[in-house]
């Protein structure tokens, strides 16, 4: 068994206190305590459908199943794209030639890291085809390093939203995974009402 940490780091960093903690033996120790100002968006994240509040199905971070985050049968895609245009085709995706028939679907674009904001590298995107096509599969989990063109959104996450879809946003180091299947764990802190976090994302092969 290979474990593969998948998580992007957090870079904000947390209020660092350090608080006197006697203990029985007569001696006081010094105990680290941290306030940490993150946003939903920070590192690698989940998004559950009522990310989009018209999508809202009433699951979140503390009630959804955690067998539907852990050991997800996963099928990897890997699109290098070198010389393709910017939108990722439903074609191109049947064209890799791999059956999906897991919950989950990781596409891994270019060299698996998180693709630069778009406003300074323009990011491959998927359009209106490919997200039919992942659609189709009928996935409970999908993770990607891209997803929409904020210039001109094709709807992934309506469209993913609306099939009860999970999305796991800015993963890292998918250039380490060798298989094209492998099982993932995807798991957010519990937090009632939370339908957009960070979570440690971790692949098994």
């Amino acid at each position: 068994m290979r474990i593969i940490d998948l998580t992007a780091e957090i870079t904000e960093t947390g209020k660092r206190s350090v608080v006197k903690i006697p203990m029985p033996d007569g001696n006081c120790y010094k105990g680290v305590i941290y306030d940490f100002p993150l946003s939903s968006m920070s590192g690698t994240y989940l998004d559950f459908p009522g990310h989009i509040e018209e999508f809202d199905d009433g699951k979140d971070a503390a009630n959804y199943p955690l067998k539907k985050l852990f050991l997800v049968e996963t099928t990897v895609i890997k699109l290098r794209r070198k010389g393709m245009p910017r939108e990722i085709e439903g074609k191109e995706l049947e064209d890799a030639g791999i059956t999906v028939k897991t919950p989950g679907l990781l596409i891994q674009i270019g060299d698996g890291n998180p693709v630069s904001p778009e406003e300074i590298v323009p990011a491959p995107f998927y359009g209106k085809s490919a997200i039919r096509w992942v659609v189709s599969k009928r996935i409970n989990l999908f993770i990607s390093n891209v997803y929409e063109n904020h210039a001109d959104r094709q709807g992934i996450f309506g469209e993913f939203f609306r099939a009860g879809i999970i999305c796991v946003c800015i993963p890292a180091n998918l250039d380490r995974i060798t298989r094209e299947r492998i099982k993932i764990c995807a798991i957010p802190l519990k937090i009632p009402g939370a339908v957009q976090l960070p979570c440690r994302l971790i692949a098994v092969e």
